[in-house]
């Protein structure tokens, strides 16, 4: 650590570091505030004490816009190597004693009421110190404004520049109830799908496709739709009292499988596996809490693709 670096951190607390940092990364003094539960009026100061420990600007502000001067940005590469140092010890000092603290997360309705529901209760009893807030919408929120330190999302990859760290793939299943099948007959190849009821998710203003593994490739299916949602639980319901074909994530109904409620229809025809997904604001920046919930999520997912493999 060099000589300047060091007298830097005899004058300012790592709390300071931490309040530059998000000014960077968020080039706004209230979003760095809301990402780090503080005060805008702390982070101005944090900063000030920062830039008089330093004895230069890091950064030009106007009234609408703030942007890190040169000296920032070379100040702002070695903070990062600082306080990544400081967390991969914290972390070692934490994993030898109990995490407390509150974690807020997002989800989608399925993956929320599926996994998330009824399996949450070990995460509580093996943090106790512990309290979580969890978010269920089928929305990408952002993550700084709304204060997510995790975010679950099921999709075929990045959609935007958040970090995000793969769990697991998730096997899908096209199905229907057995009223349906016995009503109008069951599909025996992809091309059948355009003679039937189908129920379908959506995510903007068009349907999303089915794309299924047909002689080795993956070929997307345009098919007849009649009822469409953003609400996977919807469709689900829709589809056990036998409104159509539904194409849902294997662990969304698993159970109605299991019960009969749901049957399975071209299975020899892979439906295209989704993603799942935790988003997080930043990877320089994870806590302690932020990590265990990860691998606590990471654990739900692959288990149950595990358990859907043939």
């Amino acid at each position: 650590m060099s000589v300047v670096i060091r007298d830097v951190l005899n004058e300012v607390s790592v709390l300071s570091l931490r309040c530059f940092v998000a000014v960077v990364q968020t080039q706004s003094f209230s979003s760095a505030a809301r990402q780090l539960r503080v005060s805008p009026s702390a982070i101005t100061k944090h900063v000030q004490r920062l830039e008089g420990a330093v004895n230069v600007a890091l950064f030009h502000r106007t009234t609408r816009r703030v942007s890190v001067t040169e000296a920032g940005e070379r100040f702002y590469s070695r903070c990062l190597a600082i306080l990544a140092q400081i967390d991969s010890l914290a972390a070692t000092m934490v994993s030898e004693r109990e995490l407390s603290g509150h974690l807020r997360v997002t989800a989608p309705p399925s993956y929320a009421a599926t996994l998330l529901g009824p399996n949450l209760h070990r995460f509580l009893d093996e943090h106790p110190g512990m309290s979580v807030d969890v978010v269920v919408t089928s929305d990408t929120p952002n993550l700084i404004r709304d204060r997510i330190d995790v975010a679950i999302a099921v999709q075929e990859g990045p959609v935007t520049k958040l970090t995000h760290i793969l769990l697991a793939a998730s096997p899908r299943a096209i199905c229907a109830s057995p009223a349906y099948v016995e009503r109008r007959g069951e599909p025996r190849t992809p091309d059948d799908l355009h003679h039937h009821d189908c129920l379908s998710a959506r995510f903007s203003e068009l349907a999303e496709p089915w794309t299924l593994r047909q002689d080795g490739e993956w070929r997307a299916i345009n098919v007849r739709s009649r009822l469409f949602s953003d609400s996977g639980d919807l469709l689900r319901k829709a589809c056990l009292m036998g409104a159509g074909l539904g194409n849902f994530y294997a662990f969304h109904v698993e159970k109605d499988l299991a019960e009969g409620g749901l049957v399975r229809v071209l299975e020899d025809y892979e439906s295209k596996p989704k993603n799942v997904y935790a988003m997080i604001p930043h990877r320089q920046l994870v806590r302690p809490q932020t990590e265990a919930f990860i691998e606590f999520a990471r654990s739900l997912t692959v288990g149950h693709a595990a358990a859907q493999r043939p």
